[in-house]
This record gives C-alpha cells, structure tokens and sequence, in this order.
C-alpha cells in the first residue's frame, strides 16, 4: 500500500478545556468539574489525526514563544511526528482556545483566540513551497491568516497537488478559493453558511457548492454520518454508534483520516468510511489532539 504524504497548512492552539454540568445561560455561573491545558488547533488536530492514521505528514504552523506551545511540541515529539517547519515567534502570543464540554450530552462550546496563527506569511509559506509540492493532499483550514491559505492553495495547484479544504470556522475566503479546491468537506452549519436558503437539505446545498467550482463535496452530520456528491456519484455514510465523552476535535479526526485514506488510494466510498470509523473512536476519549485513535484501532473498529 502507498504512503500518503500529507501536508497540513494550520493552526496551532493551546486549549484550555472545562467540563460542566450543562452549557452556562447568558449571565449564569455554574461550578465546573475539571479543567485541562491541552494541544489542540485544527491544523494541528488534523495534523496528528493524519499522521495517527498513517500518513507521512508535514505540519506548517506558528507559535509564540511563551510557553504556551511546549504542550504541543510535547505531543509531536511524543507520537514521532515531525515538527520542524512548526515556525517559532518571538513576539506573537501562541494560539489559545477555551472549550465548554456538558458532561451530559459531550457537546462544547469554544472561543478561539487566535495568536501567531494570523501572522503565518505569504514569504513563510514560498520558504516552503517544496513541502507542498512534494504532498499527495494539501489539507487546509481557516484558522490561519488569510495571505498563507491564499500562498498555499497558489502553489499546490502550480504543482498539481489535490487541496481539501475544511472551510472552519467559516469566512468569506471560501468563496474566493473554492474553485481551487478539489474537495470541501464542511459540516451541515458551514455548509448552510457557504451555501444558504436550502433549509438543510444536503444534496441542493452540495449541488449549489459544486456549481461554485469546487468538483467534490462531503458534509459531514454528526452522529448521522456524512453526504458526498461529485465526480464519484453521490451517497451518504452512516456513522457508527458510540457513547461519546468529547465531540472536541471529531471533525478534524475525520478530514485527517479522510485525507490520508485518499491519499493511500482508496475509494472515496470507503475512506469516509475509515474517517468516519476514525472520528467515532475519537469522541469516546477526552481531549481534541490526544484522544486520536491509531490507524490499528479504527480498522478493527472498522470490523466490528
């Protein structure tokens, strides 16, 4: 089987994760039960849970230098993955992030506060221009600044490397890169966002994101499973059943697996399956980057 060769262009975040009884109301003050410091970022959680799935991966990043990005290098050098073109600023603060978790229903809630993510370079990104060139997939999001995801999507396609992009949290940049993307794989919100006035209607949205220009399109639903259309038909993916304990991080799991399941060259059917299988195992354990299952866990989930 073909390695995937995966690079990931993206954030790093420190996040900070509360466990409460329930989501606070507007102006309510509730005690929580725990609270944890761990690496997280959806470049970084995407970056880990394609190397966990078994890709080659390079990670493109910036953080500050305030001690605030150790738990994330901590974490690389603890599962073998490289972190050398992870850029190191002096004077920007490191990426933060504060997650709600119900300890009920394990939905969240998370304030992202940016940091040395937004001050990753169009420059930065050329310096690296041969990182890019040599991926199988160029997998983006949108948590870093606007030039960088601009530079990366430039060269990538200058080289004939596929982009997917998951279009989170979701701008108005989606709109100017989309016909440069080979696959979009937003959730039913940003979906909505990218593409309103469907009601929630799946295939009318995805229909209208393809006559943007982007070929190939999977909307991921939670627990539901996930709804592709594009050059390989269209079909939906049902998601196997778990007791979740933190969603935090799912949908990264997923493109991060996805990617890397494309890359080796499966079937676009039967690498969501994987992703999804992937993105299951991972809400069953606490934390965004940490809780990734490895590539033997979800293939045995896979048979269950």
């Amino acid at each position: 089987m073909k390695k995937a060769e995966i690079t990931v262009v993206g954030s790093y975040n420190t996040d900070i994760t509360v466990h409460v009884p329930h989501l606070p109301k507007n102006g309510e003050t509730i005690i929580g039960s725990s609270m944890q410091f761990n690496p997280g970022g959806k470049g970084s959680n995407q970056a880990v849970a394609a190397f966990r799935a078994g890709a080659d991966v390079t990670f493109i990043a910036k953080v500050g230098c305030d001690g605030m990005e150790r738990a994330g290098l901590q974490l690389y050098d603890k599962i073998g993955m490289d972190h050398k073109n992870v850029i190191k600023d002096a004077t920007s603060s490191t990426g933060m992030a504060t997650i709600e978790v119900d300890d009920v229903t394990a939905e969240n809630r998370i304030v992202v506060i940016p940091g040395a993510n937004m001050t990753i370079t169009a420059d930065e990104i050329k310096e690296r221009e041969d990182l890019i060139a040599k991926a199988d997939i160029l997998l983006l999001q949108l948590e870093t600044s606007r030039e960088s995801i601009i530079e990366s999507v430039r060269l990538a396609k200058k080289h004939g490397v596929k982009v997917v992009l998951n279009p989170a949290p979701y701008s108005d940049l989606v709109r100017e890169i989309i016909k440069d993307v080979d696959l979009i794989t937003p959730n039913e919100t940003e979906a909505e966002l990218i593409a309103p006035g469907h009601g929630g209607d799946v295939k009318a949205t995805a229909d209208e994101i393809i006559s943007m220009g982007c070929p190939n399109v999977i909307i991921t639903c939670g627990s539901s499973g996930s709804y592709y259309k594009g050059e390989d038909g269209e079909f939906r993916i049902g998601a196997k059943k778990v007791t979740a304990v933190d969603t935090t991080g799912a949908g990264d799991a997923y493109n991060g697996a996805l990617c890397t399941a494309i890359a080796e060259g499966m079937e676009i059917r039967d690498a969501m399956k994987f992703a999804g299988a992937f993105a299951s195992l991972s809400v069953t354990r606490p934390g965004a980057a940490s809780s990734m299952p490895d590539r033997s866990e979800s293939v045995e989930f896979m048979k269950s």
